[in-house]
């Protein structure tokens, strides 16, 4: 059903130009690592003949932020530098002023040398290029992108990133203390929240704090905010009572290397907005350094100006992560089904307007494809179907899953083999959409099965079992209907499978 392509570790090209991933999974990963490790070099300051050697070597590292063209770490790599001339005052010292403006200078030599000037910022950019792979292959090292927007004169890279993230913000207001689980980020909004009509496929929110808001939920975020801007608040002029002593090593001095610490996190933390950076073990590498040079020169802080800086850190990560959930709220005003996880991996579907009717459903990707919860939303949407929808995902049917009184169960492909003991007496009608298993499993006594039975078979019989179904079906007086689909996908003929007197079905003769 794919029409894209992705690249998981191979091409990846900018306006027929090689971007350079160096070894990383992506370019953008390439972009972080060579950013963060560019502001470790602005710890030697002075007149060192250390300095030299360091700007030659800052000018290497730009070029090669230039050849990965990513714009996350560029971004990354100036609000750094504005850290940093703000907490060493280096536009106060005319020696330090030309340093600094010869940093901007030679980044931008860099990025018009290698092409990438600001066009990449107007012009479509196809973010991966490479032969199709399956969603199988779509690993945690590559959490970009599967299909990327053909359409001319957009950038897919930020097309798709601004409906990813303002489908993250709904997700994060429908479950904002717990999550959606671990791992799930990607797959739930592509199943819940991802427009109907779009196949792109993620694996993450392309955003490590929307991914940990996402699947861990919003006290974990803030937790880690608190921590991160507590840290950079210590290179701050004033916050070390004895920032500026200490010898001169290598043109190094304590102010000097604590701020570019600071510098390198920050750095971090910004190139973590651009794409999910945090799940790669060895980007910690370079920013862990950073954190521990701060927490060592964190220790000389006098008691009560730490408390102040932490007390002042923890008010702002509360108010960013309000400042999502709110924003989820208000981005979700207009929607006319609301999901929200619950617990064993199902997922409640409820429309604005509820009423008393209940259905359960457990769906199989043989059947509906790899994002089922898209096809059942697809459904509900075009019938307007004023119901409350609750997918099972992960735990397969048992009888304690459906409660009494539920208006109707839905099984799709091998879920049919899960049909309980006691299932007639909670719930009214069953459905069995094109069953890939044998009815076996299926209890066969009338009395403990729903009064109203309805299976649906596929024309062509690729399991070999429709004779077997033919049978059960007689024996047990269930309405036998026929699909359109000639195999077990059932979205060809979807979403007018689940209606009597559909098109999309015929009666068949017993």
């Amino acid at each position: 059903m794919l029409k894209g392509t992705m690249t998981v570790e191979g091409d990846f090209v900018f306006q027929g130009t090689q971007r350079w991933n160096l070894g990383w999974p992506t370019p953008n990963y390439a972009g972080a690592f060579l950013v963060t490790l560019l502001c470790l070099a602005w710890a030697v300051r002075g007149r060192s003949p250390w300095r030299l050697v360091i700007l030659i070597g800052e000018a290497s590292l730009c070029f090669l932020i230039a050849k990965t063209y990513s714009r996350g770490a560029v971004v990354a790599w100036a609000v750094a530098w504005a850290f940093g001339v703000a907490v060493t005052r280096g536009w106060n010292l005319p020696v330090e002023r030309i340093v600094w403006a010869g940093r901007v200078v030679v980044l931008a030599a860099m990025m018009l040398a290698t092409g990438f000037g600001w066009s990449r910022s107007a012009q479509r950019l196809n973010e991966v290029q490479s032969t199709p792979v399956s969603h199988s292959s779509i690993t945690a090292k590559a959490p970009m992108v599967e299909q990327v927007s053909t359409v001319p004169s957009a950038d897919g890279s930020v097309m798709n990133r601004v409906a990813l993230w303002r489908g993250g913000l709904m997700m994060i207001a429908a479950a904002p203390w717990t999550g959606w689980g671990a791992g799930e980020s990607g797959r739930s909004y592509m199943n819940w929240y991802q427009d109907v009509d779009r196949n792109e496929g993620y694996t993450t929110m392309v955003n490590s704090y929307m991914h940990v808001a996402v699947e861990h939920g919003l006290p974990i975020l803030v937790a880690i905010l608190w921590i991160g801007l507590s840290l950079i608040s210590v290179p701050w002029r004033g916050v070390l009572d004895d920032a500026n002593m200490g010898s001169d090593v290598f043109g190094m001095t304590r102010s000097s290397v604590v701020a570019a610490a600071g510098a390198t996190l920050v750095a971090w933390m910004i190139a973590n907005i651009f794409t999910t950076l945090w799940i790669d073990p060895k980007l910690w590498i370079v920013p862990s350094v950073a954190c521990l040079v701060l927490i060592w020169c964190a220790r000389t802080i006098v008691v009560t100006r730490l408390i102040a800086l932490t007390v002042a850190s923890l008010g702002i990560a509360i108010f960013a992560g309000g400042g999502l959930y709110g924003v989820g709220r208000w981005l979700s005003r207009e929607q006319t089904l609301f999901p929200a996880p619950c617990a064993g991996g199902s997922v409640v579907l409820t429309p604005a307007t509820l009423n008393e009717v209940v259905w359960h459903t457990w769906p199989d990707p043989v059947v509906l494809g790899r994002t089922p919860g898209k096809e059942l939303r697809r459904w509900l949407v075009s019938k307007s179907a004023n119901i409350q929808l609750v997918v099972h995902c992960a735990a397969p049917l048992r009888s304690r899953d459906v409660p009494a009184g539920a208006d109707r169960v839905v099984l799709f492909g091998r879920q049919v083999e899960w049909i309980g003991h006691d299932l007639s007496a909670k719930c009214r009608e069953l459905w069995l959409i094109h069953p890939t298993v044998g009815p076996r499993a299926v209890v066969n006594s009338q009395n403990q099965l729903p009064p109203r039975i309805t299976v649906v078979l596929p024309q062509i019989d690729e399991m070999g079992n429709t004779q077997a179904w033919r049978r059960w079906a007689q024996e047990n007086r269930a309405d036998l209907l026929e699909s359109s689909a000639s195999g077990l996908d059932v979205r060809v003929a979807w979403p007018e499978i689940l209606s009597r007197d559909s098109p999309a079905l015929r009666r068949d003769s017993l």
